[in-house]
């Protein structure tokens, strides 16, 4: 195999790694959180090229039905992501609310409950970056601090 397919193979695991374990950690979360009986969990990996660049996304979204039928609603979304450039890398991990019209007692619809970020490095160090951020989740005491009631 060729030096170039073996990094692509390897960037690749090392993704399709993490969005398995955001999977069990979002899974566990709705495990241990109160959200009611109208919540839907969709998984998704979404290849985006943005020019000369790409960006590979793990997602993970709740929504949160607070009506009839999902009229109205919450989202939750857990992300983990590495933008691809030509001469370095910048990669995330997040969660992010939107109350929709449920809005919070700060008036605002949208949150961001966590985020970390780095940009400006090499694609090893980014993936690198990327395990440690996904690692610190599972380690967080409340990841969605107030927003749903906890099981345990």
């Amino acid at each position: 195999m060729m030096h170039a397919q073996k990094v692509v193979v390897s960037t690749l695991a090392s993704l399709g790694k993490l969005h398995e374990e955001l999977t069990e950690f979002s899974r566990r979360i709705l495990r241990e959180y109160n959200f009611g009986s109208d919540v839907e969990l969709v998984h998704q990996i979404l290849v985006e090229p943005l020019g000369e660049s790409v960006r590979f996304s793990s997602l993970h979204r709740f929504t949160v039905s607070v009506g009839l039928d999902f009229a109205d609603h919450k989202e939750i979304e857990i992300t983990a992501g590495i933008l691809i450039e030509e001469s370095s890398c910048a990669a995330s991990v997040e969660i992010r609310a939107d109350l929709g019209e449920a809005v919070g007692e700060l008036g605002e619809r949208r949150l961001t409950l966590h985020e970390e970020t780095v940009d400006g490095i090499e694609l090893g160090a980014a993936i690198g970056f990327l395990g440690r951020a996904v690692r610190d989740l599972g380690n967080l005491a409340d990841p969605l601090e107030s927003l749903a009631e906890r099981y345990v």
